[in-house]
């Protein structure tokens, strides 16, 4: 596998901008100087990267397959007919894996004298690994990262052994970051972009992110509803705790705005939109997307894709403007995740787990503008699995989760588009070029081949 070792992320700035036609390469500068190698330096360039990562455009191609967007327009309007080519993810690739280096190196250097930057740095690789197994499935993990002993073309492990290796790694994280302060030379402080330095609300995001890994075996016999329940117990209990990508002025903006502003190659769907506009008081539809010319919320149909003006385009929920910040982690998934496990091992009281989610979805979009107490109505009679994912459906809008949970769930039932190239919306993303050109040891599944964890 190429791996990108003689570059480091250290700008900040840089990083946030949209990269999907950038080398990622333009990013790194050389980590011969001395300065550049702190323990902060590498947090926040491991932190940029991710956010950079996950809510660029795997999340908003993720979008398009799953009907809660449309894309109409070159990149964006190939993902709308399910024409997802190698060449297309080269760039996210290569940047997952220098993500995963530098929160090695991070890792390292933290050592033993250091349990705060490390767990952190543990958390960063499980958001990095659980993204490109998610979207690729089999993919190089035990032998990645192994530069410095001549391996380079790593095999491809199962995506079994991958979750379960994530899952261990969570639970390191969770013992590190539960050690007293005192045990730490130093302790992150500014340098973490995400949550300033606040220990309390990673290990908080590490139990959450184990629920929602656990919760990938729902179709394995192994799978554990009570091991999930358990986990949640110690997670994200608000909105307050939630993880999210944050964006300043300038070039550090939020990719979504920037996008929308540049490009403009994506517009609402008419599947997301039409659901949302069954309950007419539910207001996110009005932070979700923008009004069209005539005033109203209109979305694109699936198979007659066009950027008209009568068409909503993207609201102020994620691209409202240069710092609006992006979902990785939150409360509603939580909950979600919480209502679908009781659902699954019988537990009459997860109508109530659902109605709170939809809340704390309600209250998120809208930043508090709405509560969503008059559309949260489920009772124990209707809570079922489909409904479960069709609310977690509407609810993490934008959101890589969404794409997994419909290739593990099959929910919602979404018809998929009669013009595309396969007759199934893709199951997966294909292994870029660069790997299979540069690894023998690369697979080359078919995008309608199901990974590991899905149907």
């Amino acid at each position: 596998m190429k791996i990108i070792n003689k570059f480091l992320i250290i700008s900040v700035i840089a990083s946030l901008v949209i990269t999907s036609c950038k080398k990622t390469e333009d990013y790194y500068i050389s980590p011969n100087s001395p300065s550049s190698l702190t323990m902060a330096a590498l947090l926040s360039s491991v932190e940029v990267g991710t956010m950079n990562s996950l809510e660029g455009d795997l999340a908003r191609t993720s979008s398009i397959l799953i009907q809660q967007n449309t894309g109409v327009q070159s990149q964006s309007q190939a993902a709308q007919t399910y024409g997802l080519i190698e060449d297309q993810f080269n760039n996210h690739w290569g940047q997952i894996y220098q993500n995963l280096e530098n929160a090695n190196q991070l890792f390292e250097m933290a050592g033993s004298n250091n349990p705060y930057y490390a767990g952190i740095s543990q958390i960063m690789s499980v958001l990095n690994w659980g993204a490109a197994t998610d979207l690729w499935g089999d993919i190089p993990y035990s032998e990645a990262l192994q530069i410095k002993k001549d391996i380079l073309q790593p095999k491809f492990d199962s995506q079994e052994l991958i979750l379960a290796g994530m899952i261990s790694t969570l639970d390191d994280a969770i013992a590190n970051l539960n050690m007293n302060v005192s045990a730490n030379s130093l302790v992150p402080g500014s340098d973490d972009i995400m949550f300033n330095g606040n220990i309390s609300s990673w290990i908080k995001i590490a139990y959450t992110l184990k629920a929602r890994y656990l919760n990938r075996y729902s179709n394995k016999g192994n799978y554990n509803p009570s091991a999930i329940l358990n986990a949640l117990a110690s997670g994200i209990t608000s909105n307050n705790d939630n993880l999210y990508c944050v964006h300043g002025g300038g070039n550090a903006q939020n990719q979504w705005y920037a996008f929308e502003n540049n490009r403009g190659y994506i517009v609402s769907s008419a599947s997301f939109v039409d659901s949302l506009k069954l309950r007419p008081t539910d207001l996110r539809l009005q932070y979700y997307f923008s009004q069209n010319v005539n005033g109203d919320y209109i979305g694109s149909p699936v198979e007659d894709y066009n950027d008209e003006d009568t068409i909503s385009r993207f609201g102020v929920y994620l691209a409202g403007s240069e710092a609006t910040p992006y979902p990785l982690v939150t409360y509603a998934e939580a909950k979600f995740i919480e209502a679908e496990a009781k659902v699954r091992m019988g537990d009459a009281t997860a109508y109530a787990s659902l109605n709170e989610a939809m809340k704390a979805s309600c209250l998120e979009v809208t930043a508090g503008a709405y509560d969503g107490f008059d559309i949260a109505l489920y009772a124990d009679s209707s809570t079922n699995l489909s409904r479960v994912m069709y609310e977690k459906w509407l609810s993490m809008y934008g959101q890589i989760e969404a794409y997994n949970d419909y290739r593990r769930t099959g929910y919602p039932e979404l018809t998929p588009n009669p013009g595309g190239v396969t007759n199934v919306i893709p199951k997966r993303f294909p292994i870029p070029q660069s790997e299979r050109v540069n690894n023998p040891n690369a697979q080359s599944p078919a995008i309608t081949t199901p990974v590991w964890w899905g149907l």
